[in-house]
């Protein structure tokens, strides 16, 4: 080798020896594409100012960072809704890195967060989980010299198996999640604005910054650490998914009083999302409200105990039937700092009435009415296996806001701290001779009419009750037919 060609190796070898010490010692280069309204297609070796980047320098990022390319992402959304200043956030939907090397184009679509959520796209009401990246408006002190006192948040990490210092062009295409904005939070959330949201080839100690700080995370909902299992293999339902189990009430407890058991009428179903080791990552509900026969104001909840110190956290959509003319679509936090407390319905007079009478669906003669639907959705922050579980059908209260008690199936106990039961000494939800003021029954259940005592519209009732429930333990199927609702299935579930 002549000494042109040995200082031209040199040369060369010092370049992208430079190059690389260039990523190694933290030097973070913002680039000039960004994502605009969701989309963005980045060239990775265009820096802001139109400065270039070789394929040696963006090699050395990924040899920095483990095999990995990762960039920063400056989080600019509309603070509308539940977004605001101190946090704000999107969905992904993919990530495509194409590489050209040697004239053949080569394609990278696994990537990752530092976090996720249960998310519903556009059109769908099944949430599944998506990564989210998480921010806030304002600088942060990133350790990068060009970058220092920038706003950027969140970090998108794009594992690569190859070498990229040879390739010809490296693009990455990113797209940010359309989400079902309709059913409130989280979706309302992690939808995307028009804004758009700069990019960074970070350093190692800048990617390790942003990763810490956790801009926005503490206020944002639904949020999960993606090292944490998250992949819903398997749901188990009860009932059954196609099915759901029907409650009703007599609201007069501790009296009888016409014992009609159709002062409130519920239909729900719950479902444990599992993973591949049977045990339950997230729990979700559906139902309708059927039937109000009481001139009593009631809150309807929904609970499903947890084991001691498990925690989660969730969100509860209320839906308007169409045509009505009271509540409003509503989405609230679910309680979970005692198990699992949904407040489904609250001040059921107002709700669910018919627009000539205090009753709804109980008279034989009158117009039916659509109830309100609901749905929520929880996630545990840890997974808790199947058999530590309450069993179903849960414990469906009512709470009578008329006389300050609490109504519950039989077996269950009083659990509010602002109801009377305990101070009265009314813990037992049957009466003396074993009458209870709250069943479950399977859907195809029809309620009595108003004012036709259940004993009248089901006559095995007594038997049943009389010999401790061993006995006509099908009573419900035996109705008399004059006495009972034509309010099926197929006029409540819509």
């Amino acid at each position: 080798m002549n000494n042109v060609c040995k200082h031209l190796t040199l040369f060369l070898a010092s370049c992208l020896l430079s190059e690389a010490t260039l990523a190694n010692d933290s030097v973070t280069t913002r680039l000039k594409d960004t994502v605009k309204k969701g989309e963005g297609d980045i060239d990775l070796q265009v820096a802001q100012g139109n400065k270039a980047i070789s394929a040696q320098q963006i090699e050395a990022y990924r040899n920095a960072n483990n095999g990995v390319l990762v960039l920063g992402v400056d989080i600019n959304e509309a603070a509308s809704g539940s977004e605001k200043a101190s946090t704000q956030g999107v969905a992904v939907e993919s990530v495509t890195l194409t590489a050209i090397i040697d004239g053949v184009a080569i394609q990278y679509t696994e990537f990752y967060t530092e976090t996720k959520s249960s998310i519903a796209a556009k059109g769908q009401n099944q949430r599944q989980f998506y990564y989210t990246l998480l921010g806030r408006t304002g600088s942060n002190s990133i350790t990068g010299s060009e970058l220092d006192g920038t706003s950027f948040d969140s970090t998108l990490s794009i594992p690569v198996s190859d070498d990229l210092s040879q390739a010809s062009s490296l693009k990455v295409q990113i797209r940010f999640l359309e989400t079902n904005e309709s059913l409130g939070d989280p979706e309302a959330f992690y939808d995307f604005s028009a804004g758009f949201e700069d990019l960074a080839l970070l350093a190692p100690e800048d990617a390790q910054f942003l990763d810490q700080q956790a801009a926005g995370r503490d206020e944002a909902p639904l949020v999960v650490l993606t090292d944490e299992q998250t992949t819903v293999m398997s749901r188990l339902y009860y009932p059954s998914s196609s099915a759901y189990y029907i409650v009703g009430y007599e609201d007069q407890y501790p009296n009888l009083g016409d014992y009609d058991f159709n002062d409130l009428v519920v239909g729900y179903r719950v479902i444990f999302g599992l993973n591949e080791s049977m045990q339950v990552m997230t729990i979700s509900g559906e139902g309708y409200l059927i039937a109000r026969g009481g001139s009593y104001d009631h809150n309807w909840h929904l609970r499903i105990d947890l084991p001691q110190n498990a925690q989660a956290g969730g969100t509860y959509q209320l839906y308007i039937p169409d045509g009505a003319s009271t509540g409003s679509e509503a989405v609230r936090n679910v309680d979970t700092s005692n198990g699992i407390d949904v407040l489904v319905y609250d001040n059921t007079s107002t709700l669910f009435a018919h627009s000539t009478s205090v009753f709804a669906n109980t008279e034989w003669d009158s117009e039916k009415v659509l109830g309100h639907k609901f749905s929520f959705e929880i996630t545990l922050d840890t997974p808790i296996p199947v058999a530590q579980m309450p069993s179903a059908p849960f414990d469906p209260y009512l709470f009578v806001v008329d006389t300050n008690y609490e109504i519950h199936l039989q077996g269950e106990v009083p659990v509010l701290p602002q109801s009377s039961n305990i101070e009265d000494g009314l813990t037992s939800f049957v009466d003396d001779n074993g009458y209870p003021f709250a069943l479950i029954f399977p859907e195809d259940w029809r309620f009595p009419n108003e004012y036709v005592d259940i004993g009248e519209a089901y006559p095995q009732l007594l038997e049943y009750i009389n010999s401790n429930k061993q006995q006509n333990k099908d009573w419900y199927k035996h109705g008399v037919e004059g006495g009972l609702s034509k309010h099926t299935k197929d006029k409540w579930a819509w």
